[in-house]
């Protein structure tokens, strides 16, 4: 009886025409819960919470501390400046800024950071690779319910 269950289930397969790939990596399947966590992780302490899945997934987003110490970046980040997350996380926005970043455009970033500002900005800012690019920068400090700075977070894209 089996036997005939087997047999139909493998013609039916067949006639699928279904090409089974194998599962290299579930990285791809633990990547969005384990991204989620971490940003629900970071903004604990927030006043204002964001929604990972409207806010920030698949857009190019740096998360520093106050100290202006980059703890999370989304893959998009990655991708826009030839950077892994690992190469990104630990420095500081800083590391993006080379010889054709204008001096005023970053004092102008540095006052509102120290009044605890948000800011939108354009930049040039530099790949990996050594090529520059206009970088377009939305950042907003994020408060705990003592209203201290904890975080800024930054939305980047390139500027047309």
């Amino acid at each position: 009886m089996f036997h005939r269950y087997d047999l139909a289930w493998e013609k039916y397969q067949k006639s699928l025409k279904l090409l089974p790939l194998p599962i290299v990596s579930w990285d791809f399947y633990q990547q969005l819960p384990n991204e989620i966590k971490t940003i629900e992780s970071i903004q604990e302490s927030w006043t204002e919470k964001i929604n990972f899945a409207k806010d920030i997934a698949n857009k190019s987003v740096i998360i520093t501390d106050s100290s202006l110490k980059i703890i999370y970046v989304t893959p998009e980040i990655a991708k826009l400046t030839g950077y892994s997350s690992r190469e990104i996380v630990g420095n500081t926005p800083k590391m993006f800024q080379g010889n054709l970043t204008d001096v005023a455009t970053r004092n102008k970033i540095r006052e509102a950071v120290k009044n605890q500002h948000p800011f939108k900005e354009i930049v040039i800012n530099y790949k990996k690779d050594g090529t520059s690019y206009k970088c377009e920068i939305e950042a907003y400090p994020k408060f705990d319910a003592n209203n201290n700075l904890v975080h800024y977070i930054a939305f980047e894209k390139i500027a047309s």
